[in-house]
This record gives C-alpha cells, sequence and structure tokens, in this order.
C-alpha cells in the first residue's frame, strides 16, 4: 500500500480523498482516484481507484472500486477487481470480485462471485 505511505509521491497526478476518524459524511461519492474512510460515510461509492477502509471505519452503501482493502465495516454490496478483507473486517452484503483475499478473522456475510466474470457479470442472475 504504498500511496498511503507519508513520503508518498503526489506527483503522479492521481486524487486522494479522506473521511478521517472524527468525521461523518452522507451522500454518494463518485470518487475519481483513492479514498481512505477511517471515519463514517453513508451512502455509494462509485467508480474509485482504490477504496480502504481503516481499522475503525464503516461505509453503509455500496462500494464499486478497481481495488477495495476492508480493514473496518462495510455494510453494502461489494464490487472489485481485487478485494482484501483484513482479520478484523467485516462486510455485510454480497461481493463480486475477480480476485479476493479474506485475512483469517474476517468476515464477509453475504453471497460471493469470485472469477474472471466477478465485477463484469450481470445482476440478472
Amino acid at each position: 500500500m504504498g500511496f498511503l505511505k507519508k513520503d508518498s509521491d503526489f506527483s503522479s497526478g492521481e486524487h486522494f480523498s479522506v473521511v478521517s476518524a472524527e468525521c461523518y459524511f452522507q451522500g454518494t461519492l463518485n470518487v475519481q482516484g483513492s479514498l481512505r474512510v477511517d471515519g463514517t460515510l453513508e451512502g455509494s461509492v462509485d467508480n474509485a481507484r482504490h477504496v480502504i477502509v481503516g481499522d475503525g471505519g464503516k461505509i453503509v452503501g455500496d462500494v464499486t472500486a478497481e481495488i477495495i482493502v476492508c480493514g473496518g465495516d462495510i455494510e453494502g454490496n461489494v464490487c472489485a477487481e481485487m478485494l482484501e478483507v483484513l482479520a478484523k473486517a467485516s462486510i455485510t452484503g454480497d461481493v463480486r470480485a475477480k480476485k479476493m483475499i479474506v485475512e483469517e478473522g474476517g468476515r464477509i456475510d453475504g453471497r460471493c462471485k469470485i472469477g474472471e466474470d466477478g465485477p463484469a457479470a450481470d445482476d440478472n442472475e
């Protein structure tokens, strides 16, 4: 996770957004770059490149991103190219991803569709 280091090179043009630990945000975020949530975000996250939910972070809504790393809680459906569920994380909702890693202790309560047709699959099931 090099882009989260304090000495990261921000000259690459990538946009970074943060919902810090003391913040509460309500609404839909259409993020073109990366998002880190350490507070509470109530609403959907669309089109993000990276979404990181920190240890105390919580998203109540659907999340769509290329890469999602969940260390906190997501209550909603998740769609990603790559999903990483850390040891203290919890996802309550359906998951679609091409690739997924779940650390021991990580929890998912919902249906999972993992593989090449994960994120691009139709919802007509």
